[in-house]
């Protein structure tokens, strides 16, 4: 029983590096005419193996879940808004070109194209003024922004069920007009 236990505690161990290596979310709240605007970073981002599997051509995802909670004091707290934020780039090795799809909330909203790899990977891992509010804050409310961000397909061997290599990042504000 201890054995299994051990094995457990170090495959665990060494999945939840596997995809983000030293991540971190950086994150960044505006207010901008009654809207909360979130802006976003994840830096040291790109392991060697999901650099691998998107010059290998496979379609790569990178997925951000951005939450704007409105803190409780006695209960928990209150998710006033929600998006989900994806950047699919597939690299054609012929063309030698990346082609990233961004897409928001399920739409479509963006597709570039660039030859360059660290153009492909910025536009990937930051995000900058993207509306995740126009909800009318309360004053002197305290409030946080959370990023959660993760990688698919997930670079394992085999299936795990959590969610292995996601990387949190926050942002906490007070909101005075």
């Amino acid at each position: 029983m201890r054995l299994r236990v051990m094995l457990l505690l170090a495959c665990w161990l060494g999945l939840a590096t596997t995809a983000w290596a030293d991540a971190a979310v950086q994150v960044q709240t505006t207010l901008h005419d009654g809207e909360v605007r979130v802006s976003f970073q994840v830096t040291e981002a790109v392991s060697e193996s999901v650099r691998a599997a998107i010059q290998s051509g496979l379609p790569t995802t990178f997925a951000y879940d951005v939450a704007l909670q409105q803190s409780s004091r006695w209960w928990i707290d209150k998710t006033i808004a929600y998006m989900r934020v994806s950047a699919v780039v597939r690299f054609d090795n012929l063309t030698r070109r990346y082609q990233i799809t961004f897409i928001e909330d399920g739409r479509v909203e963006e597709v570039r194209t660039t030859d360059d790899e660290g153009t492909a990977l910025q536009w990937l891992t930051n995000f900058r003024g993207r509306r995740l509010s126009s909800h009318r804050l309360v004053e002197d409310g305290e409030y946080h922004v959370s990023v959660k961000a993760q990688t698919r397909p997930r670079m394992l061997g085999w299936a795990w069920p959590w969610t292995p290599g996601a990387v949190l990042g926050s942002v906490s504000f007070r909101f005075r007009p």
